[in-house]
């Protein structure tokens, strides 16, 4: 059972940002047990429009992944080891490398902890940027910036300190700037860590897919080589 702790509802607070990650890595476990995940692997199914695709992920910290994705007649592996270019590969092909705007996504996207996890650590700077109602409900904003990435501000739930929204704007490729927002819900635990187990992405108000795990496995045995592109056409 998780022990819900609060910021103070009023009051000047000296480092209200602190205090939210500080509180943040209490609510979804605590610092042992995040330390202690070391490798997930999970099985789901993706919705797009009227399509269903289901999706096998592997993933180790800090911030290698690789996810395969079937449905259409079509089987899809994308990868990053955290070190080399993330790759993209579909069988009888030869992998390739993806386009610098999906990598820098999938990049962002490969890592194993979310952003209020030791974000300091991390080269994650972490600015509070107030709070407000939402259908009577209390939420927390903050601002993340990290490198020359976009900044993005995330949303907590004021009770249970769980990551509800990040919205963050890019601009596209036809000079366009579109918002996107990623929706995070259902928090089961997950080898005593809290995450989310259903995840939505938005791009200016119209739902783009919706990602639902069902078998999530801490800390699973992985092969070595697990994360690096496939060689000689086929599967790894």
């Amino acid at each position: 059972m998780m022990v819900l702790i609060g910021l103070p509802a009023g009051g000047v607070r000296a480092d209200p940002a602190a205090d939210l990650v500080r509180i943040h890595l209490e609510a979804i476990g605590g610092r042992t047990r995040v330390e202690t995940l070391r490798t997930l692997r999970a099985t789901g199914r993706v919705f797009v429009g009227s399509r269903e695709l289901t999706f096998e992920m592997i993933a180790a910290r800090p911030n290698r992944v690789r996810v395969t994705t079937r449905g259409d007649g079509r089987t899809v592996v994308q990868g990053y080891d955290g070190a080399t270019a993330p790759w993209r590969w579909e069988p009888g092909a030869k992998a390739r490398a993806m386009p610098a705007a999906e990598a820098q996504d999938f990049v962002a996207d490969a890592a194993f902890d979310d952003p209020l996890v030791d974000p300091a650590a991390r080269g994650i700077a972490v600015d509070f940027a107030g709070e407000t109602l939402e259908n009577g409900h209390r939420r927390l904003r903050v601002l993340v910036t990290q490198g020359d990435a976009p900044p993005s501000f995330l949303t907590l739930d004021g009770e249970t300190y769980f990551i509800l929204r990040k919205e963050v704007t890019r601009r596209l490729a036809s000079g366009r700037e579109a918002k996107f927002t990623t929706v995070y819900g259902d928090y089961r635990p997950v080898g005593g860590v809290a995450l989310p187990h259903r995840i939505e992405a938005w791009a200016d108000g119209v739902l783009l897919h919706r990602t639902e795990l069902g078998r999530v496995e801490a800390n699973a045995g992985l092969a070595a080589g697990a994360f690096a592109a496939p060689a000689g056409g086929r599967e790894r």
